[in-house]
């Protein structure tokens, strides 16, 4: 790879981004990565490390280790993770260029905003989520605005009084949501009040309201109910001919396919 001039900043972002998604990685692979020079790519992992970002080890790095919440999300990642990286590919299409998305938390919708990141989009993102920002952060062409409130330990996203008084100011022009538990008769459920609440904000603040939902949680039984199935304009799921799928698409709400791109 020809080498390319970076500032520092825009450069130990890329890097960050490149050990989020790989885990580990040695610094001639960095240094092909980025097409900076090995000397280049130390200095830029110790400044990392002493952030508190990475950690280094003999001829390369390490991302740093996870917060308990971040442990939890690790693990919800690794379930059907096919299922849910076809379900970004498939939501991904519905973002079209210089709209205002919004983002609620969740597994699947990391792997949504990692697609996004990586895209050409320039977007306005708002999200309560604090693992999804960070991500849409590095790209330049996305503005992120992190909805403030209070910070759940567990899932490192916001809710609360203060999170929705900010939603009450912004319009979208598309929410794409994921939730805890789907069934036909009360739509997208959740087992906190906080992000039931969230996802029911951003629909009525949105022009459209896209479901991402993976055939598992059909029918699985959520504490809140949250976005009533007749709010959504879409659901994006991987087995269309579940029955939950099946009474939805007869109720005239578009059913799609999540394929893999």
């Amino acid at each position: 790879m020809a080498r390319q001039k970076r500032q520092p900043i825009s450069r130990r972002n890329a890097l960050r981004r490149v050990l989020t998604l790989r885990g580990t990685a040695t610094v001639e692979e960095l240094c092909a990565e980025l097409g900076a020079s090995p000397a280049t790519i130390r200095r830029d992992l110790q400044a990392l490390e002493e952030e508190g970002a990475i950690e280094r080890g003999y001829g390369g790095a390490t991302i740093s280790v996870l917060h308990p919440a971040e442990e939890d999300l690790a693990i919800r990642e690794q379930q059907d993770v096919e299922a849910k990286r076809a379900l970004a590919s498939t939501a991904l299409q519905f973002v079209k260029p210089r709209c205002t998305l919004f983002l609620n938390d969740g597994s699947t919708v990391k792997m949504l905003a990692q697609q996004i990141a990586a895209s050409d989009l320039e977007l306005f993102i708002v999200t309560p989520a604090v693992n999804v920002a960070h991500i849409l952060a590095v790209n330049p062409k996305i503005t992120v605005c992190l909805l403030g409130g209070y910070v759940r330990r567990t899932s490192l996203a916001t809710g609360g009084p203060f999170t929705e008084s900010m939603l009450d100011m912004i319009s979208a022009d598309l929410a794409i949501l994921s939730c805890d538990g789907f069934s036909a008769r009360d739509g997208m459920c959740f087992f906190h009040a906080e992000d039931a609440a969230i996802a029911r904000k951003m629909t009525e603040r949105a022009s459209e309201t896209i479901a991402i939902v993976t055939a598992s949680k059909f029918e699985r039984r959520a504490r809140i109910a949250g976005v009533p199935a007749p709010r959504l304009s879409a659901l994006v799921t991987d087995n269309p001919r579940h029955p939950t799928a099946v009474r939805l698409a007869q109720s005239k709400i578009r059913v799609v396919e999540a394929k893999a791109a």
